[in-house]
């Protein structure tokens, strides 16, 4: 029965690793709409379509694997031992315990310098903390598998929101430029960034600053503040 319990514990860890990144707007700040902000919510509102299916699919995984720990169990061997300790570590690694590296890209992001046109607003040249939340989604729907902005590690936990002249991450405020790290097959990342369609090229018709390298190794750090649960906590079996 205690096996069955750290399975399940298992199982929660997969869901809960699955949650998207939450955006913050802070109090008082002034939102203005433009074609290029109505493009950015089209893009959001289709990555969190994405995520939807990405999470069924990841509860679907949970109920097959959770099968296999009852059937481990039912043999009575060492067996369910070892294929728990195996999954901790793993689950560990996701979570962002764990320095990690790989295949990904490497995007640089910066406001604009480019003259302003008459009357147009300075801020379609900034970079703003939707531009940065987009271009997460967009990498995380094309397959990213751990990612970072200067540094910081994005995980269930990150919020992003803008403040003034920087953006908060992981309760750190970040000044422009922006550097985003991803890890996972960086050519479908770079074509998704930086395609026709890509949202990386609509910034730089807008006269953002977008770079994008494609790195053979890149490494990310793990995350490192301490993850505070005051509210939560585990219901008992049968409740």
């Amino acid at each position: 029965m205690k096996l069955r319990t750290i399975g399940i514990f298992i199982m929660s860890l997969v869901i809960g690793f699955s949650i998207i990144v939450q955006s913050r707007v802070t109090n008082g700040q002034q939102l203005y709409v433009s074609a290029k902000a109505i493009s950015d919510y089209q893009t959001t509102i289709a990555s969190e379509q994405e995520d939807m299916k990405r999470i069924y699919n990841l509860v679907e995984d949970a109920k097959v694997k959770l099968s296999e720990y009852e059937t481990l169990a039912e043999n009575e061997d060492r067996s369910l031992q070892d294929k728990l300790l195996e999954d901790l570590d793993y689950y560990k690694l996701i979570s962002g315990a764990a320095k990690v590296h790989g295949e990904g890209v490497i995007v640089y992001i910066d406001d604009g310098t480019r003259e302003l046109y008459e009357g147009e607003d300075p801020n379609a040249v900034l970079v703003h903390d939707m531009d940065i939340l987009t271009i997460i989604n967009e990498l995380n729907r094309s397959g990213a598998e751990v990612l970072s902005v200067n540094g910081q590690r994005i995980t269930n936990m990150t919020s992003i929101s803008c403040s003034g002249y920087t953006i908060r991450i992981n309760d750190q405020f970040f000044a422009r430029p922006f550097e985003i790290r991803a890890i996972g097959d960086s050519k479908r990342m770079a074509a998704a960034l930086i395609g026709p369609e890509g949202y990386g090229t609509l910034l730089k018709d807008y006269g953002v600053i977008f770079k994008l390298t494609i790195e053979d190794d890149l490494i990310i750090s793990k995350y490192s503040e301490e993850q505070k649960y005051e509210y939560m906590t585990k219901v008992k079996e049968g409740e």
